[in-house]
């Protein structure tokens, strides 16, 4: 019995002995920030001769038109074996893989329960081709994801140094490629030329194409702000409640208010806007609409229950309208616009209670509409807000403030773009802390609006690209089950080109 346990000891010990064991450091990348375009080069030093394993993986967001997703590669550089390439799909029913060898050649698998479908090969003969990604999707309201997996060796020299390199000239930008060279990470952010956005304060002036003068217009791309000072509660047991709101915006804007589909008459001071409510028992619906002349518009809605006190003959008719206001420990200032005086309200609330949402809000810009939920949850002080801007090699681009803030459950951004054959989109989010921009995944609800989940607050970006193909349309389609694949060329195996 000793004799075994001494036996397999040495066999462990052996084991060990004989296992490969990295050495690599030192490992630099050129250049340190790159972008679409560029090759990009890693070296470092390991041990004289040494055989490295080399993964690079990323995720990329395919072209959806629903219930297909699909994504191209022309081009593909394999280098000699060893090699390996596999496609993780996510929220799909199943995956195609295709490469043109001569003929189109495809491997397909079939998702879990979970939506996840896997395709791996290994030693892909040495070539360029051709690949084609797509498939079903299970879930239309989730993004699909698909992770690119790509896996080579290359071998040090006898003094110890390697060099290993991949091309980046179509791997969409924003794309974090993350590398692991024997058993060392490393993380590059694939940049594009999309400039850093400016500063609130100096949010460019959008050019109004309409006019057939060269000069710029600084048109209103924000919507009103709609302030409730009361009501400020759910539940009342009277059935007469009192609104009070304040209605701001830079250009001018009409407003109405509507309860259970009725419209309201109100008063009017400025900006200030008051009126009452007859509630009936059961829910109401109050609904606040205020649409500037430039066709933006925010829309709230709260839900108001009355519930009609038992055993009381005489019910208040007056709700605590003057304990709402005094509550919100709100200050009004007073400024002039184009001749107007406009009440600005100002938090000066320094409490550490949650900043939670009231109502249902909708807001409007130009092609963008921003859903809050009620009860959204708010990480800073202030009212969550959008504006459309414009930057620089982008179609669309949004800012949503209040700065460095956090959102749950996520916002909804809602944009209506039209539909291209020639173009592909890609959704991006500029990230304050890396300060570059980071590519986001998106869905496409039934009318073709492009849906995005915004998690915190910031600069959110949309872009369209022209498809870039050498194939002719029939040949793109030749897999019947994708049916629709219109995807932008991304290199993606010649990151385990050494």
């Amino acid at each position: 019995m000793v004799c075994i346990k001494k036996t397999l000891f040495m066999i462990i010990i052996f084991g060990f002995l004989i296992s490969p064991i990295y050495a690599v450091s030192d490992i630099q990348i050129s250049p340190s920030n790159p972008k679409v375009g560029d090759t990009v080069v890693l070296t470092g030093t390991a041990n004289p001769n040494e055989a490295i394993n080399c993964q690079a993986w990323f995720e990329v967001n395919p072209i959806i038109s629903p219930p297909y997703y699909g994504y191209l590669m022309n081009s593909v550089e394999i280098p000699s074996s060893p090699n390996n390439f596999k496609v993780v799909a996510e929220n799909v029913n199943k995956v195609y893989v295709s490469v043109k060898m001569g003929i189109w050649i495809t491997k397909s698998a079939t998702a879990n329960s979970d939506g996840v479908a896997i395709v791996s090969q290994s030693n892909v003969p040495v070539g360029t081709y051709d690949i084609k990604i797509g498939g079903t999707i299970k879930d239309p309201s989730k993004p699909v994801k698909l992770k690119i997996i790509a896996s080579t060796t290359i071998k040090a020299d006898e003094n110890g140094n390697f060099k290993y390199s991949y091309k980046a000239n179509n791997i969409p930008e924003g794309t974090v490629v993350h590398l692991n060279i024997g058993g060392v990470s490393k993380d590059v952010l694939i940049e594009g030329d999309i400039p850093t956005p400016p500063a609130e304060e100096n949010t460019p002036i959008i050019e109004d194409k309409n006019t057939m003068t060269n000069q710029t217009v600084n048109l209103d791309k924000e919507p009103p702000k709609i302030t409730i000072l009361s009501p400020s509660k759910r539940d009342y047991n009277i059935s007469k409640v009192y609104f009070d709101v304040i209605v701001e915006d830079e250009s001018g804007y009409m407003v109405k208010f509507y309860l259970n589909g009725n419209n309201l008459d109100y008063n009017e001071s400025n900006n200030h806007y008051t009126g009452v409510l007859n509630l009936k028992e059961g829910k109401n619906t109050f609904e606040i609409i205020a649409k500037d002349e430039y066709n933006n518009k925010n829309r709230k809605i709260l839900y108001l229950n009355y519930y009609k006190p038992k055993n009381q003959k005489n019910e208040n008719t007056v709700d605590d309208k003057s304990a709402d206001i005094a509550s919100s420990q709100n200050n009004t200032s007073e400024k002039i616009v184009n001749n107007k005086k406009i009440i600005h309200i100002q938090n000066n609330n320094n409490s550490k209670q949650e900043n939670i949402v009231y109502g249902t809000i909708i807001k409007h810009v130009g092609n963008a509409t921003l859903i809050i939920s009620d009860g959204t949850k708010i990480s800073v002080v202030g009212d969550i807000q959008i504006k459309e801007v414009v930057l620089p090699n982008i179609t669309l681009t949004y800012y949503i403030t209040p700065e460095n803030a956090e959102f749950k459950p996520p916002l909804t951004l809602k944009v209506k773009i039209k539909p291209s054959q020639n173009k592909e989109i890609k959704v991006l989010y500029y990230d304050n802390k890396l300060k570059s921009w980071k590519a986001l995944s998106y869905t496409v609800d039934e009318k073709s609006n492009i849906i995005i989940k915004i998690n915190k607050s910031g600069y959110y970006a949309i872009k369209e690209n022209e498809i870039n193909v050498n194939e002719n349309k029939k040949e793109l389609l030749h897999i019947q089950i994708i049916g629709f694949i219109k995807a932008i060329v991304s290199v993606v195996i010649n990151l385990i080109k050494p």
